[in-house]
């Protein structure tokens, strides 16, 4: 049961090629593909991380979102690593690469699997990456809905806070669909910032519907 309120104190929305970060546009790009826009943002943080080259489109995406989410904040100054957890979600899975691979395997004359390729066809694999890049070890959980679940997301979230597995939760939409793609994240923690939100589904929801198409 929830006891006290829970903050929402960073968010990130990236879709139709525009990213913004609590609000505000961070990066603009029209005529991208997810691909692209990865990239571009990538560049636009200043990142230094080779692997990031070698992710799939749906980790590249939810990294450099997770990225912009924790711009100039080291979540290692404030937890230990088992206190943050990750719950994600999205409506593909990892079909986008799914279908990567399939055609790599399709044409028995030139059968070439791909190792690589093959290690991201777990939508999972991305919280895997961030983890790995932020040295996290909490509880991670990923949910498979038809739409962004701005319920399910915050109760889940409120619970696994509550129930002492968590003091702060990285909570995420990211989501690739042929050429359709978005991605919404949120950090909640149970002390207020400044610009905080209360933690709740019509916070979320309105959050996440914040850059329209």
């Amino acid at each position: 049961m929830k006891t006290e309120s829970l903050y929402i104190t960073s968010s990130v929305v990236a879709r139709a090629n525009v990213a913004a970060h609590n609000g505000k546009i961070i990066l603009e790009k029209p005529a991208s593909d997810v691909a692209a826009f990865a990239k571009e943002l990538y560049k636009s943080l200043k990142l230094d991380y080779s692997k990031f080259y070698k992710m799939d489109n749906l980790s590249k995406l939810a990294f450099v979102s997770a990225e912009l989410l924790l711009e100039k904040r080291s979540l290692a100054a404030d937890y230990k690593p088992d206190e943050v957890a990750l719950v994600f979600s999205n409506a593909s899975s990892s079909l986008d690469t799914d279908k990567t691979y399939f055609n790599s395997v399709e044409d028995k004359s030139n059968y070439f699997p791909s190792p690589a390729v093959f290690v991201y066809t777990l939508p999972n694999i991305m919280i895997g990456e961030i983890c790995i890049r932020h040295h996290l070890l909490g509880e991670n959980t990923f949910f498979i809905s038809e739409k962004f679940d701005a319920e399910l997301l915050s109760e889940y979230t409120e619970n696994i806070i509550s129930s002492g597995k968590a003091a702060c939760a990285m909570v995420g939409w990211v989501e690739i669909h042929d050429s359709d793609w978005e991605a919404a994240l949120f950090l909640v923690e149970k002390k207020e910032k400044e610009n905080s939100g209360i933690l709740s589904p019509d916070t979320l929801q309105r959050l996440y519907e914040s850059v329209l198409k």
